[in-house]
């Protein structure tokens, strides 16, 4: 599928500028809906609650297992994915038959799932689900940089940005209605459907044209030898100031908010009280709250995305909106009720939707190297994926160590604070 890896200066990929922006931007949205659909449904839903339903004793603690192979596989999986798609050479372009593939195995392992009893066997599932869906979001999350000119950027992170709210609302409240096995196929299916819309309408151009000159040391590699220098030079990226500081700053805030987000039903049932709850309906609640979360969100995403260009304050905005999510963690911890949850939700959807319509611009700006742009800003993405596998594992160590779900909304408003001060030290970025 891929070609031999190369270093070669000269780009064989066309210009962002050759391909249409409008349709490119409109059918990658409801892919990026359909990936947050995969990770937002089982994460908030399906999985908690199937693994409370096999083993109700060991729920928390299946869940950070879970949480760390996921998390591994993903730290993996989404800039190694996205490196290679960048020197993938195919008469379908270097993005595409990647994308077809990923989505692909998301499904059946999804269907798989489904209808999986055997703690083992479902933690295998997750792990291969958790894997290829940070694949599938590394290449994706390329398209931007590949396609997208710098001064459409802020409309492009808005689309991206739009991708959580509208996964949350669409299929959180859709899982949250059907049965298990349903719901997989909803989440696995969506994503296969909108890959396809994706490639067909946007369709890339061929990368196996032309040539590179072969250089020294490439059938090394194509031999399986990895030297230092090669791994090193992958995570070249952090040589960058600004790539760094970004890459930390993520990491830290979505840490936060992801262990919260991670742990909700739980939060929900234990913490709030199922007695607490409209109808007493754990699920349905985490639906309600998605829902009031997601509404904010979309809010915050619609005005802010444009209006961060048009200010060109990008990087206040998003430091702006990581110090009012501190806020936001504050209120279950004087309001521990399920008024408290719908505050919270209000104040931390409109903040994450603030984030989020800018936060894709401000990664594209701080990429060092357009040749590796795919595996840079994979490595970026990590940030967002390995958080969100590992909130389980974060979850249950703060439990065990404190006996409290209070602790969580602690957490949160540290790794807030933090990731609105690493947002901050960006230079180049206003």
């Amino acid at each position: 599928m891929s070609a031999p890896i190369t270093n070669s200066s000269e780009s064989l990929e066309p210009s962002a500028h050759a391909y249409p922006v409008g349709r490119t931007l409109t059918v990658l949205l409801p892919a990026i809906v359909a990936l947050y659909g995969v990770y937002q449904g089982t994460q908030q839903v399906l999985w908690p609650a199937q693994v409370a339903a096999v083993s109700p004793d060991g729920k928390v603690q299946i869940l950070a297992i879970s949480g760390l192979v996921g998390g591994i596989l993903g730290t993996i999986a989404l800039p190694v994915g996205a490196a290679i798609s960048d020197r993938t050479r195919t008469s379908l372009g270097r993005r595409t038959p990647w994308l077809l593939a990923t989505s692909g195995i998301v499904f059946v392992g999804c269907a798989l799932l489904g209808v999986s009893s055997s703690v083992p066997l479902m933690l295998l599932l997750w792990a291969i689900i958790s894997g290829f869906a940070n694949w599938y979001q590394g290449v994706i999350y390329a398209i931007v940089p590949d396609r997208i000119p710098e001064e459409n950027r802020g409309v492009a992170s808005t689309i991206v940005g739009l991708g959580l709210p509208l996964g949350i609302l669409i299929f959180v409240n859709l899982v949250a209605r059907v049965s298990q096995i349903h719901g997989y196929l909803i989440v696995g299916g969506f994503l296969v459907l909108a890959t396809l819309l994706f490639v067909v309408v946007a369709r890339e151009q061929p990368s196996d044209t032309g040539s590179r000159a072969p250089q020294a040391g490439s059938a090394a590699r194509r031999k399986g030898a990895v030297r230092p220098a090669e791994i090193l030079a992958f995570f070249s990226g952090f040589k960058s100031w600004d790539f760094s500081m970004a890459f930390v700053s993520r990491l830290i805030l979505f840490f936060g908010f992801f262990t919260m987000s991670g742990l909700n039903f739980y939060v929900l049932s234990d913490f709030i009280g199922a007695e607490a709850l409209p109808g007493g309906d754990v699920a349905a609640a985490v639906a309600t709250l998605a829902t009031i979360s997601t509404i904010s969100q979309l809010v915050a995403v619609l005005i802010f995305g444009k209006l961060a260009d048009v200010l060109d304050r990008r990087k206040a905005t998003v430091g702006i909106a990581a110090l009012g999510l501190a806020v936001a963690f504050l209120l279950p911890l004087f309001m521990p009720t399920w008024t408290g949850m719908v505050a919270y939700n209000i104040i931390s959807g409109a903040c994450m939707g603030v984030y989020f319509a800018v936060d894709v611009a401000v990664m594209s700006l701080v990429l060092p190297d357009p040749e590796n742009a795919g595996r840079d800003l994979g490595i970026l993405a990590i940030a967002t994926s390995v958080p969100a596998m590992l909130a389980g594992v974060v979850g249950s160590t703060l439990l065990t160590v404190t006996g409290t779900y209070a602790s969580i909304f602690v957490f949160g408003v540290v790794c807030s604070i933090l990731g609105g001060i690493g947002t901050f030290l960006i230079r180049k970025v206003r």
